[in-house]
């Protein structure tokens, strides 16, 4: 709680890729200015160490974790990009509780990853995170194929990892018409 006995609040949003999670996220981090801490795990690297982009060519500048960082704890606002990315062995720690105790200290929390992966099933930290979410967005992307709303990830190619770092040349975003599990 902060001094005046407030909870923070925790924003979830979520979709397939190329929906548009991490505009929204840099958006919010721009909102907010200094205050603001955006964080990304360190695990993605694809568009370098510091920062998360987004196809909109927004950026903002990020600190990669692999645990929770003590720097959190002087910001009000938390964002955070690419949750699905932070288990183990890539994040040291329960990010959904480190998550908890930042908005029950009173952090603003907004947090944004896939809801499900390119097989439709959902991620571990997206279910737990949607339970105690005070807000869920859920964006969809548009169809790779007809252009109709995307609500699910497609891989291209099967490559037998479940977490893999990827764009274009690996993914799609796909309408239920549409999305078909990858070939190997």
């Amino acid at each position: 709680m902060t001094r005046d006995g407030r909870r923070g609040e925790l924003v979830l949003i979520t979709g397939p890729m190329f929906a548009g999670k991490s505009a929204a996220l840099i958006a919010q981090a721009a909102a907010h200015g200094p205050d603001a801490l955006v964080l990304k795990p360190a695990f993605d690297t694809r568009d370098g160490a510091a920062v998360i982009a987004s196809r909109d060519q927004t950026r903002a500048e990020a600190l990669a974790v692999a645990s929770w960082p003590d720097a959190a704890a002087a910001h009000p606002v938390l964002v955070i990009d690419e949750v699905q990315f932070m288990v183990s062995p890539h994040y040291a720690g329960d990010i959904v509780a480190d998550i908890g105790r930042a908005v029950a200290a009173g952090a603003c929390v907004t947090v944004g990853g896939l809801d499900t992966d390119y097989l439709r099933r959902p991620f571990d930290i997206i279910t737990r995170l949607s339970a105690c979410a005070d807000r869920h967005l859920v964006l969809h992307a548009r169809c790779h194929t007809c252009e109709q709303p995307a609500m699910w990830t497609a891989k291209k190619t099967e490559t037998g990892q479940r977490l893999e770092l990827g764009d274009d040349d690996l993914y799609e975003a796909r309408c239920e018409e549409h999305w078909t599990e990858p070939s190997w």
